[in-house]
């Protein structure tokens, strides 16, 4: 029980020399921004065959609602839909 404390005592004091409350909270801002990128937007149009949109100056069609969702859920994009 004696060691449990006086290991806990030697680590507040070295967190508190080092500072590392100041760095932990530098370092986890920067972590938290890396970790919630933000999502690329994507505008998807109907069309007579089915739905249509550019991603990356690339056209990508789509016969159905639902594949325009799960390909949206896989490549991380949100979607706005025009002409509905």
């Amino acid at each position: 029980m004696k060691l449990t404390n006086e290991l806990d005592a030697a680590r507040k004091r070295i967190s508190k020399a080092l500072h590392l409350d100041a760095w932990m909270g530098v370092l986890g801002n920067r972590w938290a921004a890396r970790e919630t990128p933000t999502p690329d937007w994507v505008i998807v149009y109907r069309t007579a065959q089915g739905f249509c949109c550019i991603y990356h100056d690339v056209p990508v069609e789509f016969s159905e609602m639902l594949d325009v969702q799960i390909w949206a859920e896989e490549m991380d994009v949100q979607t706005y839909f025009l002409g509905l």
